[in-house]
């Protein structure tokens, strides 16, 4: 186990032997706290490679590795996410989208990539030294851009959701870094991921011309990206300057990025658990059993309200989200314009499809990425009007003086931390709904059905949360996208002088029909899978706020067992109590100083 594993379980068996059991806390702490050290246990992080077909991806990953596994010069049609695990077994798991599992000799990979289109991905498991250094980083040869549109926009979703960290290539034939790959570092940039940019196949061209060659890339990148990043060339695709740039990647960092918040408000819990504890202490029976009665009515005030303004929620956070999101797809294709129109003129009818579902893709992953955190937080407070009375109770009786900030607080970071894409629910979830498809399928009712709502927000956001929503609509572009350009098919073709009059032609069918065509359709799908996360995320927030007060009340209620105690014994518990929350906040601390 990496020592960054090791800390956070070691965190979690101090708080769960020595701190909860002594304070006597219930409500599920203990379960909690032994579920983030099982999580950071088993926890990999997945490490994509990315670049166009041809790029030099398998080949530098098989530099990495020493040996000659990955086939090289592929079709794109066989091209599947495979992701490279040590394993003193050698072997390849073959996931299937009902997650299912074929196995396969290390040898018989050719024969997984030849039927690529019946997996979702692949795990290849080797007895490794290379990945062995690496580990707990999973590298993922990735589909290049030319794969096709279902199995490309499947990986690129998965694994947007799931990398912690990216490497890039682009190779010295291509000269420079392509739209498509532009707009994959928008996206992961989009998605707060860092990566690292190499020229691959860079013996190909002599020193002088490499050197300029690197200084263009290196020119576009400054201008085009957020975080300073350094090209690095590759000679014979060498995949011993990767090795070394997994090694620098700073691991304790990662996984406090991952786990820091989750430790914080676990500490956070324990403490606000005991100071309540002390304050009901001081209080006669009558003040408590007023403020569980106000708890118990502000439970029931939270329900009725996620019954009865359902659907004024509904409109209130769906219209505009919309008509963002549509806003946000409509300036991605205006400023592709000129490419399309010069990928038409080029008479690649597969390069124009896959381009134009590029396009919107990166757009809806974006776009939703920004704005569905943003909407879980704006209910959270819209759900804490429900709550003045018991604030006002919890601060009358001095039991808790920011009650109500505390609780939003709480709310949105447990919404956040549903929201994290978990790697293994996406590998292993086969969860059934009553229309038959997985959480990972293509299609995704418009209303949620009552077996959605019971399953809840945690297994939505196993499934990728911005996946669940885009890739039903990706999957309805992908349908119609040659019945929109079937009027521009029909220009292909002609001279020089005769593709120059079509150009003016092609440009007018994509910004007066094709580009309005799919804000129409995009319209048209959007709302339904608007509609289905605002009710899970309405439904998962109201249950949160009811599990917090449940929780308090629980306490506040335990305090009538402790009046039984003599004065003595009562002294005895409250110095417990004070000291736990004093070596809880010790742990806080750091906690905080902890690999920022």
């Amino acid at each position: 186990m990496t020592e960054a594993k090791e800390k956070i379980v070691h965190w979690c068996n101090i708080l769960l032997s020595e701190k909860v059991n002594t304070a006597g806390i219930s409500g599920g702490m203990t379960e909690k706290i032994a579920a983030l050290a099982e999580d950071a246990r088993g926890r990999n992080l997945v490490v994509p490679v990315v670049g166009a077909f041809s790029s030099g991806k398998s080949s530098m990953i098989n530099s990495l590795l020493g040996e000659n596994v990955l086939t090289v010069d592929i079709r794109p049609e066989t091209s599947l996410a495979t992701e490279l695990y040590n394993s003193p077994n050698a072997c390849i798991e073959a996931v299937k989208s009902d997650g299912g599992i074929d196995k396969y000799k290390v040898e018989e990979i050719d024969r997984v990539k030849e039927n690529a289109a019946k997996y979702q991905y692949a795990r290849l498991y080797l007895n490794n030294s290379r990945l062995r250094e690496i580990e707990p980083l999973v590298l993922v040869d990735m589909p290049g851009f030319d794969s096709p549109l279902d199995s490309h926009n499947k990986a690129i979703m998965a694994y947007l959701e799931r990398g912690c960290f990216y490497i890039v290539l682009s190779s010295v034939e291509e000269g420079t870094i392509s739209k498509s790959l532009e707009r994959r570092l928008k996206e992961i940039e989009g998605w707060g991921r860092e990566f690292a940019f190499f020229l691959s196949k860079a013996n190909l061209r002599p020193q002088g011309s490499l050197n300029q060659l690197t200084a263009h890339y290196q020119k576009q990148l400054d201008d085009g990206c957020i975080t300073p990043v350094k090209v690095i060339p590759l000679e014979n695709n060498s995949g011993d300057k990767v090795l070394q740039c997994l090694k620098n990647i700073n691991i304790n960092h990662v996984f406090g990025s991952i786990y820091r918040t989750n430790l914080l408000d676990v500490c956070d819990d324990i403490v606000n658990a005991i100071n309540l504890q002390i304050n009901a202490s001081k209080k006669d029976a009558a003040k408590n059993i007023e403020a569980i009665k106000e708890m118990e009515e502000s439970v029931e005030k939270l329900r009725k309200k996620a019954e009865s303004e359902l659907e004024d929620m509904r409109r209130k956070y769906s219209g505009s989200l919309v008509n963002e999101v549509i806003t946000d797809a409509s300036r991605y294709l205006n400023n592709s314009l000129e490419e399309l129109t010069m990928i038409a003129l080029s008479g690649n009818q597969e390069e124009l499809k896959r381009t134009l579902n590029d396009i919107v893709r990166s757009a809806l992953s974006v776009s939703f990425k920004e704005r569905l955190e943003g909407l879980a937080k704006e209910i959270s407070i819209d759900f804490s009007e429900s709550l003045q009375g018991v604030d006002k109770v919890m601060k009358d009786l001095n039991l808790n003086e920011n009650y109500m900030q505390d609780m939003i607080g709480k709310v949105e970071r447990l919404m956040d931390d549903l929201m994290k894409f978990d790697p293994r629910v996406w590998a292993n979830s086969s969860t059934s709904r009553k229309d038959g498809m997985s959480l990972q399928g293509e299609l995704i009712p418009k209303q949620p059905d009552e077996q959605a709502l019971k399953m809840g927000f945690k297994a939505l956001a196993g499934a990728g949360l911005a996946s669940s929503v885009i890739n039903p609509i990706i999957g309805v572009v992908v349908m119609f996208i040659p019945e929109l350009l079937g009027e521009i098919l029909k220009l292909f073709g002609g001279g020089a002088n005769i593709k120059e009059r079509q150009k003016e032609k092609i440009r007018s069918e994509f910004s007066g029909r094709v580009f309005p065509d799919i804000k129409t359709r995009l319209r048209a799908e959007i709302p339904g899978q608007i509609r289905w996360q605002i009710d899970l995320m309405i439904k998962e927030v109201g249950e949160k706020y009811k599990e917090q007060i449940e929780k308090q009340s629980e306490i506040i209620k335990g305090q009538a067992a402790e009046k039984s105690m003599n004065k003595e014994e009562a002294e005895a518990k409250l110095k417990q109590l004070e000291a736990v929350s004093s070596d809880v906040q010790a742990i806080a601390s750091e906690i905080k100083a902890w690999e920022k």
